[in-house]
């Protein structure tokens, strides 16, 4: 009687391998065995259950995990099954993982389970045939000889003209004597074993096609001296390097997960300079999971499990993440095992652009600085004059001017290089840009660095995919368009300085046809936009494209999410150009949206000097008189009556009144809680961090400048430092926690409140940190420097200024690394991999900057870190809730961006998961979320409150997983038999079925799109629109906010729904909302800060009012110090940053050092505060009439703006003006008629510039 075996795998591979074994053992013996196989398939892949089904009546139980027992939900159930039965189990692990562990799950003696074990870790169809004739004869009783296993090559070189390793090699070694670009390929040993490496062939053939030398290598990447696998280092060391120095000069990668770094699934060593020492550009090649018909068909791409394994943890390694090169397709189920069959098919057009990408790289080690052409882009949005060189937190002109000083030194043709940024913005600004209103068609025409002919953009258009065609025809009219157009010809905007061209993004297309904005979120870019990328590419022969700062249009172009297609705009427009962006470092998702849809290098900049806001003007005066009341309550009562008179008349003089939203009588009732209010609203203004000025690329902080980044840094913990401040209050005695809660108290022994305290302590920790400066950051010099500071030792203190000394301080003189790598990037160079942040949120480690950044394992969303924070914030907010409202929120509407949740961990998401009352469920190993559970009423002391989940666009592509995660905790509590009043959610779910099957919706459809929470934009698209519509200055009221904002993200996700147009369901959620919130997590930003805070969370304000008549109450939460949030409604967070940043003299002239830049930046603040406001209706008169008497009517600044960016000053004034119109501002008429005035002076002063 045959033996039968039950064969589990999850490495798919393996069926080809065992199918071929079976039928050779059937052919040679008859029914000896009978196998059942089955594999990993899909997203969710097999649960232990099913298989326990195929298993059956099994007499041999094998499971190959990957990952551990937690990678099989069910295991343990299998392996009471197979012990109850008395069925031998061996559960074997791959190489990295536990051995011992998994024995112990098995049932069958340690001898056995090792022969078995390298039967197949060994694997191929040999070994495999052995298994079955060792199991035949061991559990069988069959007489039947099996050969010992036997180990195959765990690494070697092949070629598909030689596919033995020993041949391939001499192969190869004759090959790499010819001088052409060497690519190195990795690809697994499991593919090379089971003979699936037709799309390793296909891109070996495009390569020598092409004109290079591919050296593939398949590999084991773990090492194992068990075993005899050498690992990862040993082949880069040995294979792609000969003597110390690279063979190759670029390496396409095509394994999945991390190969640097301990992962949840392989146990290894983390090694981050593995491919550091390599030297060498090292592009991910996608082997999608996902068949060819899905993927192409799918706006979406790649799916959760491809974006982990394939993009996401492939970064932590500095992977230049490309475009799939082969889909998992079957060919059908083996008839002598029931497993389905699969291997991975090439995509020949990706293959040919992914080996043209690595060649642009591989050349670049080859070719002559002096002969490389260099693209460097400048960001406009809005395309005017005042915005040229729009990245955030960055002097772009300074910056772009370091850099080409750089590219000149080391041997780049720079010619014609002016002085300085401020010289270099005259070029640009000289000579074409995308603000055409000033000039006539020829002008502009004569301005052009170049023109791209009608007839040769017509060639590169025909030579598009057809969707591509039909969608820009569509769009924008037959080629070439209109836009940019001068007698058939496109012009291009920019300068040439020798090979290097420094250019403006072109135009997006949205303020080109503004009603576009009302219905199609997904307008292709204009044909100019294409044609301008392509004339890099093919005209200019561009060796190298950076593209300036956060961030452009490019990345954000209408196409698939991840693993693009060339039909997808991003990808058609940077095509197959090498690709660098200096990006900051605090803002992870938008930073990865470029290096996931346009292969970036991400080189990671500083985020501006970050400084105490500290008190100015009125608040200082107002400050002082505080004091002296305090003072005169002990010396001399007589005072006490004129200063509450001066104290009131200062505060209401200033507004701050208002922002207590307190009346004198109310503060004369109980003038002593008036007083500590105001103190301790002063000093939480105070005490907020503010950037100084902006960063310059490549530019460490120098003198106060590094003293006030170092207070920064070190003001929250760091992994297991005290916070400096926390720390010197402990030694002097005080409680920092105490201090902090109630600043304005007054201590009556003290003799002075709690603010004036923590005033001393960051005084000490300035001069404790000054001190340090002085000695020359000498470690040797930090115990006498805390003894005189502290008049003691404190040994906390001493760790701390080690801290600062050999960690920080190094780490920010290694700024210059953002003009080095980039330098070394030009060259061919490796960009190191490196953490994202925030850094001044106790994250001073992920620091230095100039590295190619990565962000997070999407599976461990929510940390248990953010999971604690995330209860915090919905605790804050529910409080706040009642505290305006006197109950619970029935459905909060909340914004989630990737960026927040990257940086923090998944703070979001543990919030809305909390709010449901329901907890993540962790694997204890990995970190990873494997579950959820509910909390019990009992436990959560409060009703579940529903969720309606704006998403934005980047936060769908990267966490789609977590948007399954979320859909699945509605459904969970959804289901709960609860009382409504306890359970919102259940009751909006019951009500709304209701109503839907009445309307004559079937009952399924019905529950599922009740359960519908999770809303982003349309597949494929970004953004929220409400801030084209503004800036177009194309609506009436907030019901064409609402409008847009409704269609543009009124498309729902679940684990059963892509992208599903639910325009109407969105409309009923946001009909019910009671509340919305967006969290902050650090002060580094702040959301007047860009267009896209009040286009996401000011239009759902706006769409919620739209719908329901009224505001409602809406709220942003501040996690920036996560063991203290706070959660204060819009309206006040929009007057704590005007008083700490905006109004604040010291931001200001920190702005004014920065000349076009900073005053470019000013404008775009009213911008956003404009934005607010029309939105959200969160800016009071008063703070229209600061904004208009400091940023505009100011002679000083008024003449600073002319100096250096009048337009920047003509769209302020204009933006005020606009305010006024429509009545959003009430403002004096003196101040409104000096405003006209204004305008038509600069105007005309424009005008004459343009003559």
């Amino acid at each position: 009687m045959a033996l039968k075996i039950c064969f589990y795998t999850a490495i798919e591979g393996e069926l080809g391998s065992l199918s071929r074994a079976a039928r050779r053992v059937q052919e040679d013996y008859g029914r000896l065995v009978e196998v059942a196989a089955s594999s990993k398939r899909g997203e969710g892949g097999r649960t232990a259950g099913e298989i326990a089904q195929l298993a059956g009546g099994a007499d041999l139980i094998i499971v190959h995990l990957m990952g551990g027992p937690d990678s099989l939900p069910g295991l343990q159930d299998l392996v009471e099954l197979a012990r109850k039965k008395n069925i031998p189990l061996a559960v074997l692990p791959s190489m990295g993982d536990d051995n011992q562990q998994l024995l112990s799950l098995s049932n069958m003696m340690p001898q056995d389970y090792h022969r078995l074990r390298l039967y197949v870790a060994y694997g191929g169809e040999d070994n495999l045939k052995n298994l079955l004739l060792w199991a035949a004869g061991r559990y069988g009783g069959i007489e039947v000889a099996a050969a010992e296993p036997r180990p195959l090559p765990w690494e070697g070189f092949y070629h598909p003209d030689c596919p033995a390793p020993e041949a391939a090699a001499l192969y190869l070694q004759e090959k790499l004597k010819e001088s052409r670009p060497v690519v190195g390929i990795l690809f697994y040993q499991s593919a090379w074993v089971a003979g699936n490496t037709v799309f390793i062939d296909e891109l070996v053939r495009q390569i020598e096609k092409q004109g290079g030398i591919a050296l593939p290598v398949f590999l084991y990447a773990t090492r194992n001296d068990e075993l005899g696998s050498r690992g990862l280092a040993w082949v880069l060391e040995n294979y792609f390097s000969r003597d110390g120095r690279p063979v190759v000069d670029v390496v396409v990668n095509t394994l999945m997960f991390s190969q640097t770094m301990a992962t949840p699934t392989f146990s290894r060593v983390e090694e981050k300079g593995l491919y550091q020492r390599l030297g060498v550009p090292l592009i991910k090649a996608i082997v999608s999971l996902t068949p060819f018909d899905e993927w192409q068909k799918s706006p979406q791409g790649l799916g959760p499990l491809d974006v982990v394994m394939s993009v996401a943890l492939p970064e932590f390694d500095g992977d230049l993440i490309s475009v799939p090169i082969a889909t998992r397709e079957e060919t059908g189920e083996d008839p002598s095992t029931g497993a389905v069959l699969s291997q991975y098919v090439p995509i020949p057009e990706r293959v040919s652009k992914v080996a043209s990408l690595a060649l642009r790289w591989a050349r670049l080690r080859h070719k002559p600085n002096q002969e490389k052409r260099v693209a460097i882009i400048l960001h406009n949005y809005p395309p005017r004059n005042d915005r040229i060189g729009c990245a955030f937190g960055l002097d772009t002109p300074a910056s772009v001017h370091r850099l080409l000083v750089a590219m000149q030194a080391a041997g780049y043709r720079v010619e014609d290089l002016p002085p300085d940024g401020a010289a270099l913005m005259e070029r640009v600004l000289s000579g074409l840009t995308n603000e055409r209103g000033w000039l006539d068609p020829r002008e502009l025409d004569r301005r052009a660095a170049a023109r791209v002919d009608g007839d040769t953009y017509r060639a590169w258009f025909e030579a598009f995919p057809p969707q591509a065609r039909e969608h820009l025809t569509c769009n924008w009219g037959e080629p070439p368009g209109e836009v940019f157009n001068y007698q058939g010809q496109l012009l291009v905007p920019g300068i040439l300085l020798g090979n290097v061209f420094v250019g403006i993004q072109p135009p997006r297309g949205f303020l080109e046809d503004p009603a576009t904005i009302y219905h199609s979120p997904d307008l292709a870019p204009p044909h100019h936009y294409l044609a301008y990328y392509r004339w890099l590419r093919d005209v200019f022969q561009a060796d190298m494209v950076f593209h300036i700062g956060k961030h452009g249009s490019l990345e954000w172009l209408p196409g698939k999410g991840v693993g693009l297609s060339g039909a997808c705009f991003p990808d058609l427009a940077i095509n197959d150009l090498p690709h660098l962006y200096p990006y900051i470092i605090n803002n992870p998702g938008e930073g990865t949206q470029a290096k996931r849809r346009t292969h970036a290098g991400i080189i990671a900049h500083l985020p501006p000097v970050m400084t105490r806001a500290d008190t100015y003007d009125e608040l200082a005066g107002i400050e002082v008189l505080v004091k002296e009341y305090h003072m005169a309550k002990t010396l001399d009562e007589t005072k006490l009556p004129a200063l509450r008179e001066l104290i009131w008349e200062k505060t209401a003089a200033s507004q701050l009144d208002r922002d207590l939203g307190l009346e004198k009588e109310e503060a004369e009732k109980d003038w002593e809680g008036f007083l500590e209010r105001l103190h301790s609203y002063l000093y939480e203004v105070k005490d907020t961090l503010i950037r100084d000025g902006l960063h310059i690329l490549g530019q460490a902080p120098r003198e106060e400048a590094l003293v006030e980044m170092l207070l920064a840094l070190t003001r929250l913990p760091n992994n297991d430092l005290p916070s400096l401040r926390e720390r010197l209050a402990l030694v002097k005695g005080y409680n920092y926690d105490q201090l902090l809660a109630e600043p304005g108290f007054f201590d009556p022994v003290q003799g002075r409140t709690n603010a004036e305290i923590m005033d001393e302590i960051e005084q000490l920790s300035r001069d404790f940190i000054q001190a340090l400066a002085a000695s020359g950051f000498s470690e040797e010099a930090i115990p006498v420097v805390a003894g005189e500071i502290l008049g003691c030792r404190d040994e906390e203190i001493i760790r701390l200024g080690k801290y600062i000394t050999g960690n920080l301080v190094p780490a920010l003189e290694a700024t210059v690394e953002e003009i080095g790598n980039s330098i070394k990037a030009l060259a061919g160079g490796f960009i190191p991999p490196g953490p994202s942040g925030a850094p001044t949120r106790g994250m001073a480690d992920i620091l230095p900057t100039g590295h190619n950044f990565y962000s997070i394992d999407p599976q461990a969303i929510p940390t248990r870190a953010a999971w604690e924070v995330g209860k915090k914030l919905t605790g804050a907010l529910l409080e706040r809730y009642q505290q305006e409202k006197g109950d619970y929120p029935e459905n909060v509407g909340m914004v989630i961006w990737a960026t927040t949740n990257m940086r923090t961990g998944g703070e979001d998401i543990a919030q809305a998961l909390y709010l449901l009352g329901v907890r993540p469920v962790w694997e204890e190993k990995s970190g990873r979320v494997k579950g959820l559970a509910v909390i019990p009423l009992e436990e959560l002391g409060r009703p579940r409150v529903d969720v309606t989940i704006r998403a934005s666009g980047m936060f769908r592509d990267a966490f789609l997983n977590v948007i399954h995660l979320l859909d699945r905790a509605v459904e969970m509590v959804a289901g709960l038999d609860e009382p409504e009043t306890m359970n919102f959610v259940a009751a909006h779910v019951k009500a709304e079925v209701t109503a839907r099957i009445a309307a004559g919706v079937e009952e399924e459809q019905a529950r599922e799109e009740a359960r519908w929470r999770i809303f982003s934009d349309r597949p494929g698209t970004y953004g929220a629109g409400v801030s084209n519509l503004i800036t177009a200055k194309n609506w009436q009221d907030a019901k064409d906010l609402g409008e847009v904002y409704v269609t543009w993200g009124g498309y729902a996700y679940s684990r059963r729904t892509y992208g599903r147009e639910a325009q109407d369901t969105f409309r009923r959620r946001l009909a019910t909302v009671a509340a919305t919130v967006k969290n902050e997590d650090s002060r580094e930003v702040d959301m007047f800060d860009s267009d896209d805070f009040y286009s996401y969370h000011g239009g759902m304000v706006a769409a919620v009012k739209a719908i329901k008549g009224e505001l409602p109450l809406s709220f942003s939460g501040d996690s920036s110090d996560p063991r203290r949030v706070r959660v204060r409604t819009l309206e006040e967070e929009t007057q704590h940053i005007f008083r700490a940043r905006v109004l604040n003299p010291r931001w200001i002239e920190s702005m004014k050092r920065h000349g076009y830049k900073g005053a470019g930046d000013l404008a775009a603040l009213v911008e956003h505060s404009f934005g607010w406001d029309a939105t959200a209706e969160v800016l009071e008169d008063w703070l229209y009439e600061a904004l208009a008497q400091k940023y505009a009517l100011d002679p000083g600044m008024q003449e600073w703006f002319k100096e250096v960016n009048p337009w920047a000053l003509q769209t302020i004034t204009a933006q005020l003006l606009e305010a006024i119109e429509r009545g959003m501002w009430q403002a004096r008429p003196e101040t409104a008629a000096a405003l006209k005035e204004l305008y038509l002076d600069i105007e005309g002063e424009l005008e004459a510039r343009t003559e």
